[in-house]
């Protein structure tokens, strides 16, 4: 079971540097991850057959949210296709970690929800960012874009959503971030700007992989809290 776990965060963190670098996750990646753990995966159940029932809910759970979060367009394909992999090949938690305090029911619904906890520290990093970087005046300038998003010249802009147009020679700010494209950058730098406040396209699998680590380490977070609250 450890070899299992450590091969699944060996595709995890690939994917991860992958989604940092391009924003981009191949389907092989996924393809062969399941590849990889669905062997392992098919030796447990020979093992656990009085727990199939409980465990294939677990997984059509898991895939029902994943592809309703997919579809209001809360993260993207690949965090999609990570949570459902994960689904696939753990249908029953793993107890490998002698730090386990907090066990979940579905290891990718811990996954999921430790990575949701961890996703809200973005904004205290991008305040901090902007604070040390632009001062606390650029709050009044943009106050939103100030919590999910920073400044970059126009000439740098990769991979984010644009929280600035110009509308009728104007320059307005965005409260949701917006594609890049050729025709409004080109408004943008006709009037007049250097720099452009954006906001990053999140790399949710970052977060997921994050999750993971945790939930085979020490559990699910939700769980632990209410277990912390209920001995006291």
């Amino acid at each position: 079971m450890m070899l299992k776990v450590i091969i699944a965060l060996a595709f995890l963190i690939y994917s991860s540097i992958l989604d940092l670098k391009d924003r981009r996750v191949p389907n092989r990646v996924w393809i062969w991850m399941l590849a990889a753990l669905l062997p392992f995966t098919v030796y447990e159940v020979t093992f656990r057959v009085d727990e199939i029932l409980f465990a294939v809910i677990g997984v059509l759970l898991v895939i029902a949210l994943s592809l309703f979060f997919y579809a209001i367009k809360a993260y993207g394909g690949a965090d999609a296709k990570a949570l459902i992999v994960i689904a696939l090949t753990f249908p029953f938690y793993p107890e490998i970690s002698p730090f386990l305090i907090a066990k979940g029911t579905v290891l990718a619904l811990s996954t999921l929800a430790n990575s949701l906890i961890f996703t809200p520290f973005i904004i205290l990093f991008l305040f901090v960012r902007n604070v040390l970087y632009e001062g606390f005046k650029a709050f009044r300038e943009h106050p939103l874009g100030f919590l999910i998003g920073y400044k970059v010249k126009i000439s740098d802009i990769r991979h984010h959503k644009l929280l600035q147009i110009v509308r009728n020679g104007e320059i307005v700010n965005l409260y949701t971030g917006i594609d890049v494209e050729g025709w409004i950058v080109d408004e943008l730098k006709k009037a007049g700007l250097e720099k452009v406040w954006v906001t990053p396209k999140l790399p949710f699998l970052v977060f997921i992989t994050i999750g993971f680590l945790i939930a085979v380490t020490f559990g699910d977070l939700v769980c632990l809290y209410f277990h912390v609250n209920v001995k006291t």
